[in-house]
């Protein structure tokens, strides 16, 4: 710490933190705290204890997180952490097909059916979106057959994305994404039973993989894969 004006050295960083955010108040201005794949980290869980004692001071502070569901709702059910159930949270969606296919049409500045196309390709997930104009933008000369990137399209998705996804998440949640693996919607009913699930425990996997995001309930009696090209992730992968 360091005295000024014969001011008390400041030894606490929550002290310190109190006397600046009263600052900031005093001249009408707020702060804002933004964290990005946020985790059930030590550091975390000291952050948001030590958020919790200064919102309760009424300081102008405020938090925005971003990350994985489960990571999300382990952060959430952390017993000292409760207070984070109040906060809003919002569960993104896949970004507007539409926009994806006049971004591609604007940029590379080809016709509409290509550019649905290229968006179809991505399935509205962000990493794809960005993933597959990256390619299209490095090779010009494929924008003429956007199926040559395909190779590399798939690569980056399994290096980046499935990879990590598929050892991360349970045997069973993997056995019911491989029987979802074809390609069209697959019966609900038609999956429980090629499953040899109960109801309620086709709930339960239904639930659990909808809200991390991987599969679309969308459509009534129907389930399919949210992330683009994940089934031909699948079957090579069993394959192997």
């Amino acid at each position: 710490g360091a005295s000024f004006e014969k001011v008390a050295p400041v030894s606490d960083i929550e002290v310190a933190l109190e006397k600046m955010l009263n600052q900031v108040k005093e001249i009408g201005k707020k702060v804002l705290v933004t964290i990005d794949e946020v985790t059930k980290s030590e550091n975390i869980k000291i952050f948001t204890s030590s958020f919790q004692l200064l919102i309760r001071e009424d300081l102008p502070i405020f938090l925005l997180m971003t990350g994985l569901y489960e990571n999300i709702h382990e952060l959430q059910n952390d017993s000292t952490l409760t207070f984070l159930y109040r906060a809003p949270r919002i569960n993104l969606e896949p970004l507007d097909m539409v926009s994806i296919k006049n971004r591609y049409k604007e940029i590379f500045k080809i016709p509409a059916s290509k550019a649905k196309r290229m968006a179809k390709l991505t399935n509205g997930y962000s990493f794809a979106f960005q993933t597959l104009g990256y390619l299209c933008w490095k090779n010009r000369d494929f924008l003429e057959d956007e199926t040559a990137l395909l190779p590399a399209f798939d690569d980056y998705l399994q290096s980046y994305v499935y990879q990590k996804l598929w050892t991360e998440i349970s045997p069973q949640d993997r056995k019911v994404l491989s029987a979802l693996s074809g390609e069209k919607p697959t019966k609900v009913k038609a999956l429980r039973e090629q499953l040899g699930f109960s109801s309620s425990m086709m709930s339960v996997y239904r639930e659990r993989l909808k809200r991390k995001g991987l599969i679309d309930v969308s459509h009534y009696g129907y389930l399919s894969p949210t992330l683009p090209r994940l089934n031909r992730y699948i079957l090579d992968y069993e394959e192997l």
